[in-house]
């Protein structure tokens, strides 16, 4: 429990820090005055002010982060100090500021990955046969095993078609439940011949599916493989943007039904993954925080209203407007965005616990 606690802390800290240090800096670099630099809402544990006079804090509760600048619309600005004013900067450099948050994001995942790959990662060892599944357990009882599956088969087809990968195994025996589905598989260097019948069940969207109640891998060979510092780089931001990709896609499935609401995860799930991969070992934990740095940078970018995403696509209207959005507009916004967000949490929360106690 401490261990999964500090974890959670520990990763959380570094992506909060990250984040709001991608606005402080582009927000120094524009010329903007920063008030208050804070990791953590609430009580303040631990504040200093700096040269620059802005105040630097540490409060009680760690779920996020602010950095608060000077800012006309929020009090009372000297006219001699106008020009350092958030709100009277041009619109491509509070665009520049708000965007560092989610991008900062993203630059810390590519450098994690990229970190990885000069340590080593572990690939398939070339020039390997086509890879097939393996049956790796067999649950007692299951249609897998009145059928005679036994772990270590290797699955060569299913219903007529040869299987190269696990999920393309899963997919033909979730599409036939309740019906028998003839299998070839190879144990001991022969092949057998079974026909299994799928058990029907429901799935996360509540719709029936086969199941027949295994665990299933792939028999491919890893080898420790090492990149050097440019080509880990490139690699870094090629894995960046495709985990970025997956998520959005993710959250396009989920809008549209075609995914479960129930794969959006809380603070307690993420706090319950910072705990296991930091039991796996060190490269675990890091393929962990790089993957919610790309999970924290893409939510951030969303168009929704509070979060950075929102406040660009104002900034977007603005461009094209020639004008700042009315103000009514930007009330409405924000008291939308609020409900959405709340929501959001509400329903990753009640996932979380939802798994903790199913």
């Amino acid at each position: 429990m401490l261990l999964t606690l500090a974890a959670f802390i520990l990763a959380l800290g570094i992506l909060i820090v990250i984040h709001e240090l991608g606005h402080y800096s582009v927000a120094r670099l524009c010329g903007v005055r920063i008030l208050r630099f804070s990791v953590g809402f609430g009580k303040v544990l631990y504040q200093r002010t700096d040269r620059h006079g802005t105040e630097w804090a540490v409060s009680a509760l760690p779920l996020g982060g602010y950095v608060k600048m000077l800012d006309a619309r929020e009090g009372e600005v000297a006219e001699h100090e106008r020009h350092l004013a958030f709100n009277h900067q041009s619109v491509w450099r509070r665009i520049a500021i708000v965007a560092a948050g989610p991008l900062a994001n993203l630059a810390l995942a590519s450098l994690l990955y990229a970190g990885l790959y000069m340590v080593g990662t572990m690939e398939p060892e070339p020039g390997q046969a086509p890879p097939v599944p393996v049956i790796q357990a067999v649950s007692p009882g299951g249609a897998a095993a009145e059928a005679g599956l036994q772990a270590g088969d290797r699955v060569l087809a299913v219903g007529g078609l040869e299987m190269g990968a696990p999920d393309q195994f899963v997919s033909t025996v979730s599409r036939n439940a309740g019906r028998p589905l003839a299998m070839r598989v190879e144990r001991g260097g022969e092949r057998l011949d079974l026909t299994i019948m799928p058990r029907e069940a429901t799935d996360d969207a509540g719709a029936p599916v086969g199941r027949i109640g295994v665990q299933i891998g792939l028999d491919t060979k890893f080898v420790e493989v090492r990149y050097g510092p440019f080509e880990s780089v490139i690699k870094g931001v090629q894995r960046t943007a495709e985990v970025s990709w997956f998520s959005l896609k993710m959250l396009g499935r989920m809008l549209t039904g075609d995914a479960s609401w129930r794969n959006l995860s809380g603070p307690v799930t993420i706090a319950d993954y910072a705990g296991q991969t930091a039991r796996i070992g060190f490269s675990a934990y890091i393929t962990f925080i790089a993957l919610v740095s790309v999970s924290l940078g893409v939510l951030n970018l969303l168009p929704i209203p509070v979060l950075d995403g929102g406040h660009l696509l104002y900034y977007l209207v603005e461009i094209v407007r020639g004008s700042p959005p009315p103000e009514r507009w930007l009330e409405v916004g924000q008291r939308a965005g609020l409900a959405v967000l709340l929501a959001l949490m509400s329903l990753a929360l009640f996932n979380d616990f939802a798994r903790l106690l199913g």
